[in-house]
Formats: structure tokens, C-alpha cells, sequence
């Protein structure tokens, strides 16, 4: 006679070993499911505009060729005093390290000054003038919040106001210039950044005037260098 107790035994361990041999990879599985780590945020892309504002230095390193009918005046030069003016800067990134920008400014007014064998003429007036600039420069990012860059453009010597001083009837052409620059950005927060920004402007413009009512000229060399610092906003 066949046994069936021990059939109907046999029969529950084995199905007790399914089990347990089933069981023990779903919990395997759902205890690495709770450690497995949350996927991270995707980082947000830096801004690509930003506008600039602030306090800007204009330390003019001048001079002039002064001529009047007779020819070249001996000795004669002039002086450019220097100015501290506000600042505004509006600029584009390209791509991650590439950016162009447009800075301006308040007219500031600058006192020409005779030097040399005209020193004796004193003040030969004065220019309220704007410098204006379009770089383009790179910069690094691979130093945290510290980016450094250096750029390259063009700038144009604006004249909005020619006053008359010992020469009489002077006028002011503007000019086209060539610019340097170089600077660093200190990075806040995403949308904020503090900067210190230098331009160096070759530049020269003409003068025309009258002393003692002899037709005079200059051709007035300023090769200004702007410091440039404040606060950035980006977005």
C-alpha cells in the first residue's frame, strides 16, 4: 500500500522550498531599490545675459602735438586730467566662455591743460566727453567662483562738448580706438557676481582752436586706461 502521509509531506517541503527560494531574490531586489541613491537635479545653465553697474576711473596717459600757421609749436604739449565716472556694461555669452559686451557710461569732463613751453597758457579748455566699447573676450571658468578673462575690441571716443579756454573756439573731433582688456569676475550666486574689469583705449583725437587770433591744431594723444568695478546681474 502506498504511503500517503509521507507523500503529502513530501510534497509541502518542496513547496516550502519554492517558496523560500523565491522570496529570498524579491527581497534581495526591493532591499537595493531602497538603497540605490535618488537620481541627482540637473544643474541649470549659467545665465546669458548679465548687465554691469558701477564706479569707473579714467587715468588718461596724454599728450599733444600742438601746430599753429607757422608750423610746429617747439615743446608745446597739453595734459588730460584724469576723471571717476559711473559705469554701465550690458553683455551676451555665446557659449560657456565666450561673451561680447557694449560699455558706456556718465560723460565725464576733462580739463586740458598746457604743458612744456605752454605751460604758461594754463587751462585750453575743457571736453566732456564718453568713451565707448565693444569687446570680446573669453572667459575661465575652471577655478570655481574666481573667472578671470581677456578680451579684445574696438572703442570710440565720443565728444559731446568742446569749452573754451585759453584757446578760443576749440573743437573736439572724436575717434575711432583700439582696446585691451583683461579682468576677473567673483561669482555669488547664480544670478549675482562682483568683477573688476581694466581697458586700455589707444587713442587720439584732433583738436582745432584760436590763440590770440592765430588758427592753431593738436592732434591730442589720451590712451586712457578705465578701471572698471561693481556689481553683475545675470539672466
Amino acid at each position: 500500500m502506498r504511503n500517503t502521509s509521507n507523500t503529502g509531506w513530501r510534497s509541502l517541503l518542496a513547496g516550502a522550498g519554492f517558496a523560500a527560494a523565491v522570496a529570498v531574490p524579491v527581497g534581495a531586489n526591493a532591499a537595493d531599490l531602497a538603497a540605490a541613491p535618488a537620481p541627482a537635479a540637473t544643474a541649470l545653465p549659467d545665465p546669458s545675459w548679465y548687465v554691469r553697474l558701477g564706479v569707473g576711473g579714467v587715468l588718461f596717459d596724454s599728450g599733444a602735438t600742438i601746430n599753429s600757421s607757422m608750423g610746429p609749436v617747439t615743446g608745446a604739449s597739453a595734459h588730460a586730467d584724469n576723471n571717476v565716472t559711473a559705469l554701465f556694461e550690458v553683455g551676451y555669452f555665446f557659449t560657456d566662455n565666450i561673451a561680447v559686451s557694449l560699455t558706456g557710461g556718465y560723460p565725464p569732463t576733462t580739463s586740458l591743460t598746457g604743458t612744456g613751453t605752454a605751460t604758461a597758457l594754463g587751462t585750453l579748455g575743457k571736453v566732456t566727453y564718453g568713451p565707448a566699447t565693444l569687446t570680446a573676450h573669453y572667459h575661465f571658468k575652471n577655478f570655481g567662483p574666481i573667472q578671470p578673462y581677456v578680451g579684445v575690441g574696438l572703442g570710440y571716443g565720443l565728444i559731446f562738448n568742446s569749452t573754451s579756454g585759453t584757446v578760443q573756439n576749440l573743437s573736439v573731433n572724436g575717434a575711432p580706438a583700439f582696446v585691451l582688456q583683461a579682468g576677473v569676475d567673483y561669482i555669488l550666486a547664480r544670478n549675482w557676481a562682483v568683477f573688476v574689469d581694466v581697458k586700455k583705449l589707444y587713442l587720439s583725437v584732433d583738436a582745432t582752436g584760436t590763440l590770440g587770433g592765430m588758427p592753431i591744431s593738436a592732434d591730442v594723444k589720451l590712451d586712457p586706461l578705465v578701471l572698471f568695478t561693481g556689481v553683475t546681474y545675470r539672466f
